[in-house]
């Protein structure tokens, strides 16, 4: 039977007693006994590991043609028989191994063997078999480790850092093609070199030079060590490096080497600084502007909030930017059109917002009016967020809102010119007649003493006609530019001496009166006369609004700071409707019934104050009443007008 060869090669010779006669052959080996054991030397024959071994299996015999053995060898395409006696038949088969323990098989193969085949019973061939095995597995162990040692320097060469591998006395062990690379040197010029040597061009060890030297300090500490290295290249020109250090241990947790991983990182280091100096010229910039400054990503989270925007809302950058939201301080249905307007083209260019005027919230609650200008943020085509520009507008109202004022009081002050010229001529003229009415119906009185109907009717002129006199006398007293006999004197004397006129009256009999004036008040300067008069008023007016009953409340302090006196007149009426607010100091208006109040008394008050360089207010509070509010300076200042203002006076 012409048996079946496959062909598994070895290098290394077996003893020369158990070579063939072909000089360079392989060791040709037939098995008696498929069992486990002849399977497994099969499997370890038949692996690549075993190619240091010149054996060849030609041919496995056994009774059980299903033992594992004789089952793998016909895999393999090795000759396989049941009838032990048909191995001896192989062509230039040069041992035979008796695996079965059969002394009888044993006996058979020794008689009929060729003289050139050699025979090892079971003990033998186990013994032969170890020996094979043992062998197989060294050599499987020594290519393993050649392969790892081989893709490890694979690894290492594909990297792009540098990486040195050096034992504990410095001394290089393993290099990579980087470092050869960039170093412009050959594993020859580098290893067994120390490390100082190759890596700085020193003659001693880093540290004796001065220079940190992370493997002594990874020695020491057993410890990765991470981090960048400046150094100075052969041009004295800076250069930074990163540096990784990490120990190499054995089983019992000592080192046995050092890698160092480094690579140049000069021109990311240089970039980074100058992003940073651009950033911090950035930030500064912002942060110095006065207006507010948001930015926000698309989901509305805060990225950039710099401190005029801090002043503006109360909230300061970490509070919003780690846990707040534009929704804190920004109605969030009011950021969603301005956004919608951004996106459209019928605003103004499309992703941006003109400036536009709306309200924030600050802290505390409070609305803030600002005017807001804003633009989305867009990266390749994508929008990734959006900024805006916040202006307190607070500031620029308040002056709009003066300067409205400024323009009313002008126009209020050119219309009571207008109606002081005419008044002062209207009172002039009627003062005469009037005098000459008083004098005929006195007259009158004495010569229709005796008809009592008469005498009232009368009297009735006489009193119309006194009513008229004290009209004109007002209109003369608001028609006067000027203040009249100037001295000093004290205020809280002259606010005692008001209230004492009139507490007594029947008006103020019900009414609680409460002082607080400041005790060491300076004198004030000023027409004493004039100021009763205007004190006089307010206080009347305060009874009045009370209806009789409630509390009238008199402040006056001095402040240093402004060099003014503060004069507060407070009741507990029911206010003054907001309709009513800016015409009470108008010229003849009234809230009083006809015939009791001539619409002068606030008038004449107000001109009073400002001919002593001071103002005159007053305020509502919710819970009711009226405060009025004067202030007037410590010193007097005369105001001159450069014509007169009134015509149709003569001094009288």
């Amino acid at each position: 039977m012409e048996a079946k060869k496959d062909k598994f090669k070895a290098t290394i010779p077996l003893p020369p007693k158990l070579s063939s006669s072909r000089e360079l052959g392989p060791l040709r080996i037939a098995i008696v006994g498929g069992g486990d054991y002849c399977h497994r030397l099969l499997k370890k024959v038949c692996s690549r590991h075993i190619a240091a071994l010149r054996i060849e299996i030609v041919g496995i015999a056994d009774e059980d043609k299903d033992a594992p053995g004789l089952s793998y060898a016909h895999e393999k395409g090795i000759f396989t028989t049941t009838n032990y006696r048909e191995l001896s038949a192989i062509e230039g088969l040069d041992l035979i191994l008796e695996l079965s323990g059969s002394q009888q098989i044993l006996e058979e193969l020794w008689k009929s063997k060729p003289p050139t085949v050699s025979i090892l019973d079971q003990k033998a061939s186990e013994v032969l078999l170890n020996l094979i095995l043992l062998a197989s597995t060294t050599a499987q162990s020594e290519a393993i480790s050649e392969a790892k040692r081989h893709n490890t320097q694979k690894i290492l060469d594909s990297l792009p850092y540098r990486i040195m591998v050096v034992n504990k006395d410095m001394s290089i062990s393993t290099i990579n093609q980087t470092f050869l690379r960039e170093k412009d040197l050959t594993s020859e010029q580098v290893i067994g070199k120390c490390c100082h040597e190759i890596r700085y061009g020193l003659d001693k060890p880093c540290s004796e030079y001065g220079r940190p030297c992370y493997l002594e300090e990874v020695k020491q500490k057993k410890e990765i060590i991470s981090t960048i290295h400046e150094i100075k290249d052969e041009n004295g020109q800076e250069r930074y490096e990163v540096i990784t250090v990490s120990p190499i241990l054995d089983d019992s947790g000592e080192i046995t080497q050092l890698l160092e991983a480094s690579r140049d990182v000069t021109d990311r280091i240089k970039l980074e600084r100058e992003v940073e100096r651009s950033n911090t010229f950035f930030q500064n910039l912002i942060q110095s502007v006065v207006d507010g400054i948001v930015v926000v990503d698309t989901k509305g989270n805060v990225l950039i909030f710099n401190e005029g925007m801090e002043r503006l809302t109360g909230y300061s950058a970490s509070e919003i930017m780690e846990k707040g939201h534009i929704s804190s301080f920004y109605d969030i249905e009011v950021a969603k059109e301005n956004m919608r307007k951004m996106r459209s083209d019928q605003y103004g260019p499309p992703g941006k917002l003109q400036p536009t005027s709306m309200t924030i919230r600050n802290k505390s609650g409070e609305e803030i009016p600002v005017t807001l200008s804003a633009s989305i943020i867009t990266i390749d085509g994508k929008e990734v967020g959006s900024v805006g520009v916040f202006t307190d507008m607070r500031e620029i109202l308040k002056m709009r809102k003066e300067l409205e004022d400024a323009h009313l009081q002008l126009v209020q002050s050119e219309k009571i010119a207008s109606v002081g010229r005419m008044a002062a001529g209207v009172a002039h003229e009627i003062n005469n007649p009037l005098s000459g009415i008083l004098i005929y119906a006195e007259l009158l009185k004495e010569q229709l003493k005796d008809i009592p109907q008469a005498l009232n009717d009368i009297q009735e002129i006489i009193t119309q006609t006194l009513r008229c006199k004290k009209i004109v006398s007002e209109l003369l007293e608001f028609s006067r530019q000027s203040v009249g006999k100037l001295s000093s004197f004290s205020l809280g004397n002259l606010i005692d001496k008001c209230l004492g006129l009139l507490v007594n009256q029947a008006m103020f009999q019900d009414i609680e009166v409460v002082k607080d004036i400041q005790p060491d008040m300076p004198d004030a300067i000023g027409d004493m006369g004039q100021l009763q008069q205007v004190f006089t008023n307010l206080f009347i007016n305060a009874a009045d609004a009370m209806e009789g009953k409630g509390r009238l409340r008199v402040q006056a302090r001095y402040d240093k700071e402004r060099c003014k006196f503060i004069i507060n007149v407070s009741d507990t009426g029911p206010g003054i409707s907001e309709e009513l607010r800016d015409k009470i100091f108008d010229i003849f208006f009234t809230t009083k019934p006809v015939g009791k109040g001539t619409g002068l008394g606030l008038s004449i008050s107000q001109n009073i104050i400002n001919l002593h360089g001071g103002s005159i207010s007053f305020s509502c509070p919710p819970e009711g009443g009226t405060t009025f509010t004067i202030e007037l300076p410590l010193e007097y200042q005369d105001r001159v007008y450069e014509q007169p203002v009134f015509i149709g006076m003569d001094g009288s």
